[in-house]
């Protein structure tokens, strides 16, 4: 089952829930699968891959079912098509050992990465000068993690293709204590951005 997977949890929050654990290495065998996700899945060849993709595929049978059809929009983010289309929103992300799998009534985002990730090369296509020079000593060591956790967050529950995370997208402020942050998206507020993080890994998430 599910719930015996390593590291698993989940975080209910109002109108949503989260689950995460650590990747099954062996989830591709699971019997939630449906004909359809094996089809899918027969597209990847990466062992590693298969495993992170896989082991969110039955997290969202397990939690929807296998009647429901999960689709891809133009932006690369998941949805569901059929009769729960537009009750249910979902939102997926992995990191190289752990997954992560929002469900809610209303637009979500979800990200989960390891804090020990180099993010000096990207970081500079995401985090703007004003932004480093007003929040990176407020949130120490893990600043680049929280910020790219954050707005991938923000990326997947705007579901726009072409944002610029420099132009569009604004951090304007984070408090660590609260594990809070809060941004603009295309000038006008987000909902808040929320974080935790564990076994190394930082965990951001958001919904309407």
């Amino acid at each position: 089952m599910i719930e015996s997977w390593e590291g698993y949890r989940r975080i209910e929050i109002q109108g949503a829930r989260i689950i995460v654990a650590r990747v099954c290495t062996t989830a591709e065998e699971s019997p939630l699968l449906t004909e359809a996700d094996h089809e899918e899945l027969a597209t990847l060849l990466s062992p590693a891959r298969r495993a992170q993709w896989s082991s969110c595929r039955a997290i969202l049978r397990h939690e929807l079912g296998p009647e429901v059809a999960i689709r891809h929009a133009a932006s690369g983010i998941p949805y569901l098509s059929g009769e729960r289309d537009g009750s249910t929103y979902i939102s997926i992300s992995h990191s190289s050992e752990w997954v992560a799998v929002m469900l809610s009534c209303s637009r979500c985002g979800v990200d989960i990465e390891s804090v020990e990730r180099n993010f000096s090369r990207v970081a500079p296509r995401y985090i703007s000068h004003d932004e480093r020079q007003h929040l990176e000593e407020r949130v120490g060591p893990c600043f680049e993690a929280v910020m790219w956790s954050a707005e991938e967050a923000i990326y997947k529950y705007a579901n726009q293709p072409g944002l610029d995370f420099i132009r569009d997208l604004v951090v304007v402020d984070i408090d660590p204590a609260e594990r809070v942050l809060r941004a603009e998206l295309y000038g006008h507020p987000t909902p808040i951005v929320h974080f935790t993080t564990f076994d190394n890994q930082i965990l951001c998430y958001l919904a309407e």
